[in-house]
């Protein structure tokens, strides 16, 4: 019998095999993913970065034909979950989320302490989404704009106090290089949620805050407090009347981001393999949508970017953290 093949039959076989599903090699038989995958978001169940998580991994279920499971471990800004990541197994099968807490800030508030090698316990997939802090004020400050309340608090230093989410947040960070950068002086206000903080500026137990969209926005909508600025160094879609902070403070660009990881030697096949599903699926009208309606934005990156992304963020946090004399409280 003729070992031959013909033309068509060569055809039909390279063709089903760029049809055929993925199939991980360093060992792996079984296509991929071949079970439910694990993904580890290192907060709370609710909160914007659970949110974002459970949108990619809807996607990547649908996309990839096998559910990923959304495993909630908080605790430590985000460390605890995201050390559970870097000692999953490497194949695959358990995934996890970062963001510009355990990916930029805290390797410089917990130095020694850190629970995981920001750099070296992981495979970077690629970013997902990033949402910049919105400033609002009290409407018992007298100013309606950003230089306005600069030139407020340089005649009043010390008067005024700020609030946050909690010490070594971006919410935080954001208001001290606000005031590395203008020469001003708040008190800071911590508070253990963004809800407790929302409640504190519209009764005016704090003055000021930098926090996230998600909790402040309906109430700067109603009128109960006022917006004066965003922290990224464009407009956000959810808010495009409010200006970037970078008009008048050149440089000044914080945005709270997060991204997906694979322990330290996940094959590349399998890392790559997510890193394009999830590019794609940052990009379905869909998904933008869904994103700006919480003000976030959908930043398809590849692995790559997301790691130059966190060396960046580590060395910019590095500067305010040191420059502002911050450190956890015992």
């Amino acid at each position: 019998m003729s070992k031959a093949i013909d033309r068509r039959t060569a055809l039909g076989l390279t063709a089903g095999a760029l049809s055929a599903p993925f199939v991980a090699t360093s060992g792996f038989a079984q296509t991929y993913p071949a079970r439910p995958v694990t993904c580890i978001v290192p907060f709370g169940a609710g909160g914007s970065t659970d949110v974002i998580g459970r949108i990619v991994c809807e996607q990547l279920s649908q996309r990839l034909g096998q559910s990923f499971v959304i495993e909630n471990r908080a605790g430590a800004g985000g460390n605890v979950g995201v050390a559970a990541l870097a000692r999953a197994p490497a194949d695959g099968y358990t995934i996890g989320m970062t963001t510009i807490s355990t990916h930029g800030i805290n390797p410089n508030l917990f130095g020694d302490r850190l629970p995981f090698k920001p750099m070296d316990d992981f495979e970077f997939i690629g970013l997902s989404s990033s949402q910049p802090n919105f400033l609002c004020i009290h409407p018992s400050i007298p100013a309606t704009n950003l230089q306005e309340l600069i030139a407020y608090l340089k005649a009043n230093p010390g008067k005024e106090n700020f609030g946050s989410s909690g010490i070594g947040t971006s919410i935080h960070l954001s208001a001290e290089l606000f005031m590395q950068l203008t020469g001003t002086r708040m008190t800071h206000v911590p508070f253990r949620s963004s809800a407790a903080l929302v409640q504190a500026l519209i009764t005016g137990e704090v003055k000021l805050s930098f926090d996230n969209f998600t909790s402040p926005f309906p109430h700067y909508k109603a009128g109960t407090i006022r917006g004066i600025g965003v922290t990224s160094a464009t407009r956000a879609a959810i808010a495009p009347e409010i200006p970037p902070l970078n008009d008048t403070l050149p440089g000044f660009d914080i945005t709270s981001w997060n991204g997906f990881l694979a322990p330290k030697g996940t094959p590349k096949e399998i890392v790559d393999l997510l890193e394009r599903t999830q590019m794609a699926l940052l990009r379905d009208p869909t998904v933008v949508k869904r994103f700006e309606e919480m003000g976030a934005a959908a930043i398809p990156s590849t692995g790559a970017q997301m790691r130059q992304k966190a060396v960046s963020e580590i060395a910019q946090f590095k500067t305010i953290i040191e420059k502002g004399d911050i450190k956890l409280q015992n």
